[in-house]
Parts: structure tokens; sequence; C-alpha cells
């Protein structure tokens, strides 16, 4: 199915991609498609018992520059908010779940009519598929688990940290991931096989050509946040020093 516009009437179009389905994802590898990455969640009033069944969906919001686990179900005010990066759990009656990982972005409430509610998540990154009870994991779920590792250890032990990230736009923390695991992949060649995960680093070269050729804003806050946060190798300071050092090179020719 094609993607969802965030414009127009989402909430039918949502509806219809849900009507044989308790959750389904769509772009989940094309985050440039019209609308973004989605995951779109049915709320219904009794279990159909043919597909899973979601009761519930629980992800994170900011609350004071913190970040606090919000539940989202039927009884959950309707409209939309903003969801911070990290994992996302769909959750049935008998508290089976699917889980996702996303980099964060607005999420829309809406009432169908009495009998179902639909939820939809959009994102300018991927929401991957994390495993549980109806699905494996996306390709790219361990490279974005590795990365949100790496953001907690600033959340708990660097002073302003986690507030931080709750006010960074995800399209910033989608270029960072990007830039870090650009940087960790070329580390990796030097000592791995250079042709492990040629599929992926394949998808994630072109992510990078297509943001900093699209979106270079992204891009450079990208790399001032990977600096401020000390995350690597890969921030705008990394970048400045390596090109100051190919004009020193050029100089002395």
């Amino acid at each position: 199915m094609t993607g969802i516009e965030l414009g127009g009437d989402w909430a039918a179009a949502s509806a219809a991609a849900l009507r044989d389905l308790g959750f389904t994802l769509l772009h989940s590898d094309h985050p440039a498609a019209p609308g973004g990455s989605q995951l779109l969640v049915a709320l219904r009033d009794r279990p159909t018992l043919r597909h899973f069944d979601p009761e519930q969906v629980s992800c994170w919001v900011a609350a004071s520059g913190r970040g606090r686990a919000e539940p989202i179900d039927r009884r959950a005010r309707a409209g939309e908010r903003t969801i911070l990066w990290g994992h996302v759990h769909v959750v049935d009656r008998l508290g089976v779940e699917n889980r996702f990982l996303t980099f964060g972005g607005p999420l829309r409430i809406a009432d169908i009519d009495a009998s179902l509610r639909v939820v939809q998540h959009a994102s300018p990154g991927p929401v991957v598929r994390w495993g549980g009870h109806s699905q494996g994991f996306d390709a790219l779920a361990g490279e974005v688990g590795a990365f949100f590792g790496r953001l907690i250890v600033p959340v708990d032990y660097l002073e302003g940290g986690e507030a931080r990230l709750a006010a960074e736009p995800p399209e910033h923390l989608y270029a960072a991931f990007l830039r870090d695991s650009a940087a960790r992949r070329r580390e990796a060649t030097r000592r791995l096989d250079p042709d492990r995960d040629v599929q992926l680093w394949t998808w994630i070269s072109h992510e990078i050509a297509r943001i900093r050729d699209a979106h270079p804003a992204w891009w450079e806050a990208a790399g001032i946040l990977l600096d401020d946060l000390d995350l690597g190798p890969e921030g705008m300071t990394s970048e400045r020093a390596a090109a100051a050092a190919v004009v020193a090179e050029r100089k002395a020719r």
C-alpha cells in the first residue's frame, strides 16, 4: 500500500488500510515517501479474533524536559501529540506485544465510529520492526537499537542531556544516526570483511546521500548534536578537522 498523506482525510485512509488488520507498517525502509515512514494501529471495541488485536500503544513523550512512557488506548485523548525516539509497543488484551523503534514524530488519534479508533505515527526516519508476536526484526533494527543504546549514556550521565535529546527534532536524530553509523562502519571495515552486510550498508549510504543533498541543515545539526553529546567521531568538529587536513595537504604539495 502507498503511504498516507499527513494532510487530507488521514483517518479514513488509515481505517481503510486497517480494515483487515490490527496494525500495519508503511514505508519502513523508505522514509522519503509521502507522509514518511508510518505505523498504523487499530484500537477496536472488541477483539476480531482474526488477527493481532491491539488494545494499547505504549510510546514515549516529553514531560518537563524528560521522557515519560505514555499508554494510548481507547480512553486516551484524541488528537495529535509528538512522541520521542525510542521503542513503541503495540499490546493486546493478553499483554502480548509487537515492538517497533522510531526516531519520533507526530502521533495522531481519531475515532472513526463507536467501534474503531485509529492511531497513526509518522516519522522522517524509518520506523522499524523490533520483534514480537506477529513479526520478526527488520535488518536495520540492530543498527537503530544500538544507536539508541548509545543515546542512553548522555541521558543518564550528561547534565541536560535528556532535555537536549527530548527537544531535538526527529529529523536531526535520524541524521545523527546516519552519521554515527557511517563512522562506525568505516572503522569496522578496517578489521572485518568489507563485504559484510552489503545490502544494509548500501541502504545507509543511499540515505546519507539523500539527507546531505536534500536536507543539509539536518546533516549539520546532527553533527553539532553528536559533538555536544560526545557521541562519537562523526560530529562537526571531526568533519571540520578532516576538511582542514585536506586543505593543509593540498597547500603542502
